[in-house]
């Protein structure tokens, strides 16, 4: 009797073992398997996801360093408090420093950084307030304390909360460098090209030019060639700016005049300037700056050769109106005589990586 009570025991506690061994290596196959789910849903996310960092300036202007964020993936991106940003850069006495910034949700106070705005082709955010939906910009706006020194190179990298990074070198000249270059900005369905902060020409070159007819005087916009409808207007967003002060601005153009007979005519009778005015997110003109400004004369003798002129202007100072607005730059040409014989042309090159920096079409103060 006590054989068969302590064999019934055993076989109760192999059939108990059996079955809570079964039901071990189920829960570890389920758990196994949810584990391989999530991490494959986790990576098709990745694989979905896509961030280009195209744009990053110390502002000459403000007290902010500027970066542009697109997505160009195929995932909404959000919870903006767990992306990493993280800076590497030197001061001004030569320090080199690796910072992670937190994320705010009010203006930037030192060493933090906040998502300043959301647009796609603008600054107005329609759809999906608060989402950096798939085409999108974010411009993120950074305040590093100590500031970058003057003539020295950082990295900024962002991580979004999936793992996703991208990483963009800058350059801080240590002055006010703007250069104008191909790439667009679409503002209520018309498209102007970049003006740029503390960034050379990329590469993508563009010329425009304005015609003239024999002894026809007066002043053209200047229009890309490959683009006769596209005129030479560029932006330059005024998001972290408050005022842009009082300065002495130096216009670089990188130019080129030819004509039948005699084009310049003489020295003098012929230039290329610009128009300064700011406009408003939907299109509109905010205000008109300067109008027919840093003019630079070309001599008889100059003709079909490229060349670099520069010229000055007093620039008198503006209080922004609105951090959605833009500065807006339009260059033309001019002749007081016209060209003697025949057409005459003046060209402007823009966005030409090929040339020194101090060739390029730029503004510098």
């Amino acid at each position: 009797m006590a054989t068969a009570i302590v064999t019934i025991v055993c076989i109760a506690m192999i059939v108990v073992g059996g079955m809570t061994l079964a039901q071990g290596i189920l829960t570890s196959a389920d758990a196994a398997a949810i584990s391989v789910d999530s991490i494959s849903v986790r990576e098709g996310d990745m694989m979905r996801t896509k961030l280009d960092t195209t744009r990053a300036a110390e502002l000459s202007w403000g007290d902010y360093l500027r970066v542009t964020v697109k997505n160009s993936g195929q995932t909404k991106l959000a919870s903006f408090d767990k992306w990493d940003v993280i800076l590497n850069y030197v001061n001004g006495a030569g320090e080199t420093y690796s910072k992670w910034l937190p994320n705010t949700g009010s203006l930037p106070g030192d060493n933090q950084w906040q998502k300043a705005r959301i647009g796609l082709n603008g600054p107005i955010e329609f759809f999906e307030p608060g989402i950096l939906n798939p085409s999108e910009e974010m411009v993120i706006l950074a305040r590093l304390n100590p500031r970058l020194g003057a003539a020295t190179n950082g990295v900024i990298s962002i991580t979004a909360p999936n793992g996703v990074e991208n990483s963009l070198s800058f350059t801080n000249p240590g002055y006010a460098r703007f250069t104008p270059q191909s790439e667009d900005i679409t503002i209520k369905s018309t498209r102007y090209y970049e003006l740029v902060e503390a960034a050379p020409a990329d590469g993508a070159v563009s010329t425009f030019r304005a015609q003239f007819a024999q002894d026809e005087l007066g002043r053209k916009t200047l229009n890309n060639i490959d683009q006769p409808a596209r005129e030479a207007k560029f932006i330059y967003p005024l998001i972290g700016i408050n005022e842009i002060p009082t300065a002495m601005w130096t216009t670089f153009y990188r130019c080129y005049i030819s004509g039948g007979g005699g084009f310049p005519v003489s020295d003098n009778d012929t230039c290329l300037n610009m128009d300064i005015v700011v406009r408003k997110a939907d299109g509109s003109l905010r205000a008109t700056i300067a109008t027919g400004v840093a003019s630079a004369w070309i001599a008889k003798g100059m003709e079909d050769v490229w060349m670099t002129l520069s010229a000055t202007y007093a620039f008198p100072g503006y209080t922004v109106v609105d951090w959605n607005d833009y500065l807006e730059i339009d260059y033309y040409a001019q002749t007081d005589s016209g060209p003697d014989n025949a057409i005459g042309y003046i060209q402007l090159s823009i966005d030409n990586s090929s040339l020194p920096i101090a060739d390029q079409t730029r503004i510098e103060s």
